[in-house]
């Protein structure tokens, strides 16, 4: 046998064996958790994330999160399940959520009794829990409800999630004026996520201006949410300006500027 492949053979039975340690040694930590003898079961398991396993933060992250011989940590286990979740690892994603759920259940509950009491911040919260299914069960016509609540009282935010809803026939029919006549009612009080919203409404041509071409009304909405920082905003921005001619650069250039005097700095 060459030396060369002799080396690589050797390197792959010793990742096996370590491989089958590991194994092992996780399997004695789930051992030692089933048993309460949580001193072992951190040692083993710190040792093993140590070595980058995800399995192993995610018995860490059940320590934090149960205060199993631990205080309880829940940021911590957040941390941890993260870890793998962004490495597309499965379990820890389904760690992460169900975490994030508990949080948000809890958040519910408290926010519920406020917004059946008339508290607008609390009607609007409560809307987007229920259209995102944020520790309840997701209801897009009783997240619609809630919103048209907290807007009847003034909730700027709530007239953005309005426009959305409309925009994308959430809760409600589709009506991209009415979306626009929300979004715009939210930009003119300094609602900055409106801009981006009106600047794709314009620049998936469903926008009510005809003043101008869409794609001039789309930049002028996106450059000014780019500008207070939405990163998302601005590479489209910039190709939506590919698309126009040296005039309607200009044009364009010039309509952002109008509507940062307006909606930005009046």
């Amino acid at each position: 046998m060459k030396k060369s492949t002799f080396i690589a053979a050797a390197g792959l039975m010793l990742t096996l064996h370590m491989g089958s340690v590991s194994a092992d040694t996780l399997q004695d930590a789930r051992d030692a958790i089933e048993s309460e003898n949580y001193t072992v079961a951190l040692e083993q398991l710190q040792l093993l994330a140590r070595e980058g396993s995800l399995d192993a933060n995610i018995l860490l992250g059940q320590m934090y999160e149960n205060g199993w011989g631990v205080e309880v940590d829940e940021e911590e286990a957040a941390r941890l399940y993260r870890i793998g979740a962004n490495q597309g690892h499965l379990d820890s994603v389904t760690s992460l959520r169900a975490l994030q759920n508990k949080a948000f259940a809890k958040e519910y509950s408290q926010l519920l009794p406020l917004a059946e009491a008339g508290n607008s911040e609390a009607q609007n919260r409560v809307g987007e829990m229920l259209e995102f299914g944020q520790g309840v069960e997701r209801n897009k016509l009783e997240a619609f409800a809630w919103y048209q609540r907290a807007a009847d009282q003034g909730e700027i935010s709530a007239w953005h999630n309005l426009g959305r809803s409309y925009n994308f026939g959430t809760g409600v029919d589709q009506d991209f004026e009415v979306a626009e006549d929300w979004y715009r009612r939210a930009a003119d009080r300094g609602y900055t996520k409106s801009l981006f919203f009106l600047g794709t409404l314009y620049a998936t041509d469903h926008g009510i201006d005809t003043s101008y071409n869409s794609d001039i009304i789309a930049y002028a909405w996106l450059q000014n949410a780019a500008e207070l920082g939405d990163q998302t905003a601005r590479p489209i921005a910039e190709r939506l300006l590919l698309k126009l001619d040296d005039e309607q650069e200009k044009t364009a250039k010039q309509l952002a500027e109008r509507y940062k005097t307006q909606y930005i700095n009046p």
